[in-house]
């Protein structure tokens, strides 16, 4: 399994992402420890947290998470 179905099935990507090419070929080129990282982190945010600051809650800090759901 590549490093982006990892990320979609643990929820980090959100299923359905329009990912360009380059994105999914930098995805895949992280390492196994990184991607666990990125699940880990995303495991321990709260769905509170991801409205305030990631998600498009608030200003423009949305608009650098497209896709990404943590």
């Amino acid at each position: 399994m590549g490093n982006l179905s990892k990320l979609m099935d643990a929820g980090v990507i959100a299923a359905g992402a329009s990912l360009s090419q380059e994105d999914q070929d930098l995805i895949n080129t992280l390492t196994p420890a990184e991607v666990d990282a990125l699940i880990s982190i995303k495991s321990k945010l709260t769905p509170g947290f991801v409205q305030r600051n990631l998600s498009g809650g608030g200003g423009t800090r949305g608009a650098a998470a497209v896709g990404i759901v943590f």
